[in-house]
């Protein structure tokens, strides 16, 4: 039977099917498409599969806070948006409210283990050839991996769940399972599916090397301090294995031009290993995107999210050397950094994350200034504004709209579209990343610095900021700086692609780094034209009542499941 299947039939299917009982498999409705159907003809089957990639998170759509960045150290989301931040940057996560913070991850998740599961339920008897098959199956063993992984990372030890429940299931009370029986579970689960896997899968589908890089991904998790306190250093070995298998992958080479992989056009870049696309019938959506998330107002963006000053001062001089000492106050003398100066002979990667007083975009440079009733030093306390840039609160464009930083992200959006204005939908394309090349050369050096291979771990760091548009110098350090310089690496490669949430609390340095004010910089325009920069102002909405406790190292179950299983759920300790 051959069927066109557009996306309100694949929506159909998803829901028909994953609301079927067991005894409808026997009736065939006149009007419907029935699960008889779905699970026997290879067209419908693979609209089935495409819907189950639903349930992957989405960063960019719909979603003011765009992503889980903002609910680290780094990036400042404005909190008269919510979406979760404040309840977890204040330490009032509660087993009510959990799902605000995670993006629904337990509803989320279990609802696309549950179409997974259907999958596996109908096609028992599938009259489908075994060949036809196969890559379908692949699919879905990578995302029911992906789905134990997505809710691992945010509770611990969850519960395997590899049978479809019917309705008059005797009860649902199922108990959490051990972090290593879930780790075990999300490797058995990918080394089944990598064999039936395409190398050539679509950038959004589950290939063989995406599979590979959840693997990867898993294992360094599963060896790192929050998930591996006794410190068995096997699995940093399992961990060092999976991720230089991705590593060496060379139909994934590491893409030279750093800003381009964040973009779409002329083509997705070929480090990426699996990304939501987004095109004219799937975009970013209404009111959304990154473009009216990250841009400033002056270009009709929002500023909801924006790097602080933390972020901006880990980016190193081009000698290398960083701009302050440990203490983070010092200058460093060996930099040549200048405070005045503050954006020159910085890591390249600077203007391609942010964007800051200054720097050209699109048409104009970039205009974070204030103009004051008298020349001043640039600290705006207690003095009279007359004049600011176009990118201020006193902007005829947006005002309403200021970054409270001082800084904008220019990271994932696109310069040749706008943002989506007056509920227009959007044409902005650029992709989600979920898994890229140069992680894995990160991921590897993790795990090299844990096994105390440090000349292996500065060679994959190094081969990261070789590239031609980074072009930073290597590093040499040995010891705890190595892994200062790593993380440091980290945070500023991988920024704004999910990775620090879950990197500070696996490190379990959350409790360092966390509970802390965040600052931004004031800029001051002179009567002589010249700019001021002053520093040390916090951000007043991002420093009421921001606490650190240990018990966010891992969030409640929600309360709503907790009851559901009768109390079969064991709550997280703190909760």
């Amino acid at each position: 039977m051959k069927k066109i299947i557009t996306l309100k039939l694949i929506i159909g299917i998803m829901i028909l099917v994953s609301s079927c009982s067991e005894e409808s498999l026997d009736l065939k409705p006149l009007d419907a498409i029935s699960e008889v159907d779905v699970f026997n003809d290879v067209n419908l089957l693979q609209a089935y599969v495409d819907a189950g990639y639903a349930s992957i998170p989405n960063n960019f759509s719909g979603n003011q806070r765009m992503g889980t960045d903002p609910l680290a150290d780094l990036a400042y989301l404005k909190n008269n948006r919510g979406e979760g931040v404040p309840e977890y940057g204040q330490n009032t996560v509660d087993a009510l409210n959990v799902e605000t913070i995670t993006k629904n991850a337990w509803t989320r998740n279990y609802f696309g283990i549950r179409h997974v599961n259907s999958y596996f339920s109908g096609t028992e008897n599938s009259s489908i050839s075994q060949n036809d098959l196969d890559p379908l199956t692949g699919q879905m063993l990578f995302l029911r991996a992906y789905f134990h992984f997505d809710l691992m990372s945010y509770y611990g030890g969850i519960p395997i769940i590899t049978k479809r429940f019917k309705i008059n299931e005797e009860n649902f009370d199922v108990p959490r399972n051990s972090i290593e029986e879930v780790v075990d579970f999300i490797v058995s689960e990918l080394d089944k599916a990598i064999p039936l896997l395409d190398e050539n899968a679509p950038k959004a589908r589950a290939s063989k090397a995406a599979a590979m890089a959840l693997k990867g991904r898993v294992l360094l998790y599963a060896a790192s301090p929050l998930l591996n306190p006794s410190v068995d250093m096997s699995k940093w070995t399992a961990a060092a294995a999976a991720n230089k298998a991705v590593m060496d992958l060379a139909s994934y080479p590491m893409t030279e031009d750093y800003r381009s992989i964040f973009l779409s056009r002329p083509s997705i870049a070929d480090e990426v290993i699996f990304t939501r696309e987004y095109n004219l019938e799937v975009n970013q959506g209404t009111w959304s995107g990154a473009n009216t998330m990250y841009w400033p107002n002056g270009y009709q963006g929002w500023h909801s999210v924006s790097p602080n000053q933390k972020f901006i001062d880990l980016f190193e001089m081009t000698n290398g050397e960083t701009p302050y000492l440990p203490d983070g106050v010092t200058v460093n003398p060996a930099s040549g950094y200048d405070p005045q100066n503050p954006y020159v002979n910085r890591d390249p990667r600077l203007s391609d994350i942010a964007l800051y007083n200054g720097v050209m975009f699109k048409d104009r440079d970039v205009q974070y200034w204030i103009e004051y009733e008298d020349d001043g030093d640039g600290n705006p306390s207690d003095r009279t504004e007359v004049a600011g840039g176009l990118d201020t609160h006193l902007s005829p464009i947006y005002s309403w709209e200021p970054s409270l930083t001082n800084y904008a992200f220019r990271k994932f959006t696109d310069p040749t579209e706008l943002p989506a204005l007056s509920g227009a939908p959007t044409e902005e394309f650029t992709p989600d990343i979920k898994f890229r090349k140069t992680e894995f050369y990160l991921n590897y050096a993790e795990t090299q610095i844990a096994l105390g291979n440090e000349q292996a771990a500065r060679e994959a760091i190094n081969a990261v900021r070789a590239r031609a548009s980074v072009n930073m110098p290597p590093v040499t350090a040995s010891g705890n700086d190595l892994i200062e310089a790593y993380r440091r690496e980290r945070a500023i490669e991988l920024s704004l692609e999910g990775h620090r949430f879950f990197d500070i609390r696996r490190w379990k340095i959350a409790g360092e780094v966390m509970g802390k004010p965040m600052y931004g910089i004031d800029v001051e325009k002179l009567s002589t034209g010249d700019i001021v920069y002053s520093y040390g102002t916090k951000i007043a909405e991002a420093t009421e009542l921001r606490t650190w406790d240990d018990r966010l190292y891992w969030l409640p179950i929600p309360d709503r499941e907790v009851k559901a299983s009768n109390n079969a759920l064991e709550q997280n300790p703190g909760y």
